[in-house]
């Protein structure tokens, strides 16, 4: 067995032995009880030759194959793949790093990921920080200790200078979010864009007194969501009244007492935009409970398009983002960069779309 002074889950030997050499040279050493020159005095072939055999290579004879692969087999031999990506400077793994998985737009996210991945060869490995920034730091640890090739933050909670600070060493990009820096690859929607045509749809129905229920959590999405809610009341000359605008968090409570709140006003809003799904259904919960007509009396605009969205009835109007679309391109751009000495740090901005349902009488 493999006897590694490893401290923490990924932080692996590359802290202790930073020396390369002197790292391949323990990992030959302490990890092998049956090493490459055995195999080859086994097979009475050259070290050379059962390297080719064991990476499929062509320009071996098959009296070769079949010695090294009988040598292999009788004496137990395992190659040992972290040498190996070591000395290839590669590994072929790509780390998708999310807050948790209980946002279901993530999978098809995560899918394109995977799709975009493995045409070029590489795998994805998913994890998750249950949105814990020191949790995504460890985790980031693989990539510090080259166990993957680059990593893709989605939705991070690291603050912005540390995400930059990393991504001048390391092949990093951030997707579904936006960053208040420029210097790294970022796949994301024009959020603000969304926001502002999701109220403006509402306005064009004849909304004037317009709700909002948005976080707490100043992630910047959220803030862009905001500022698109603004700039449309702004411009169809509609005075924004703080009044109107709930913060809570992104849980499902929040829509239940977001609802509450802005339905105990004196002046009531004729509207609720949500800048996510399952605050924005919890919220129409509310509203169905209390005997308030969705789609008449009051109308309500989420963003996501999750799979609750048109099972809820009355079915919600929503924002959609082209998750896979999202997920495969960002994975196709990090593969880019990390083959070239001149990375692309440019921010991709991906269409949305407005899918129009029950909840704003569609």
């Amino acid at each position: 067995m493999c006897n590694l002074p490893i401290e923490n889950d990924f932080i692996m030997v590359y802290y202790i032995y930073k020396d390369q050499v002197n790292l391949l040279a323990y990992l030959e050493v302490n990890c092998l009880n049956i090493t490459i020159k055995d195999v080859a005095r086994a097979a009475n072939v050259s070290v050379a030759t059962v390297s080719r055999v064991l990476n499929n290579k062509n320009n071996v004879s098959e009296d070769a194959v079949h010695a090294v692969n009988r040598a292999v087999e009788e004496l137990g031999y395992s190659p040992n793949f972290l040498g190996r990506d070591l000395r290839k400077n590669e590994t072929k793994r790509i780390l998708a790093i999310i807050g948790s998985t209980e946002q279901s737009f993530y999978n098809d996210v995560l899918r394109g990921m995977q799709d975009a991945a493995y045409v070029e060869g590489y795998d994805v490995l998913i994890a998750t920080t249950r949105n814990n920034p020191e949790h995504e730091m460890h985790l980031l640890g693989m990539l510090f200790s080259r166990a993957v090739d680059g990593a893709v933050l989605l939705a991070p909670r690291l603050n912005s200078k540390t995400i930059s600070d990393l991504s001048k060493r390391y092949k990093l990009a951030i997707c579904l979010e936006r960053l208040d820096i420029d210097d790294i690859l970022c796949v994301t929607i024009d959020n603000e864009r969304a926001g502002f045509d999701a109220t403006s749809y509402l306005i064009g129905k004849g909304r004037r007194r317009i709700g909002l229920i948005t976080t707490k959590i100043r992630s910047q999405s959220s803030v862009d969501r905001e500022n698109g809610y603004k700039r449309a009341l702004k411009e169809a000359g509609i005075p924004y009244d703080e009044k109107l605008v709930y913060y809570g968090d992104y849980d499902a409570e929040t829509g239940t007492k977001g609802c509450e709140e802005l339905m105990s006003l004196d002046n009531k809003p004729d509207a609720i935009f949500s800048i996510s799904d399952t605050i924005s259904i919890e919220a129409m919960t509310y509203a169905v409970q209390h005997g308030i007509t969705v789609g008449k009396d009051l109308l309500f605009f989420g963003f996501d398009n999750i799979a609750y969205s048109h099972m809820f009835i009355p079915k919600l109007s929503t924002v959609e983002q082209p998750c896979y679309l999202l997920g495969k391109t960002v994975i196709e751009k990090l593969i880019v960069n990390m083959k070239t000495e001149t990375p692309d740090k440019s921010t991709y901005k991906l269409p949305h779309s407005l899918i129009l349902r029950e909840s704003t009488g569609d």
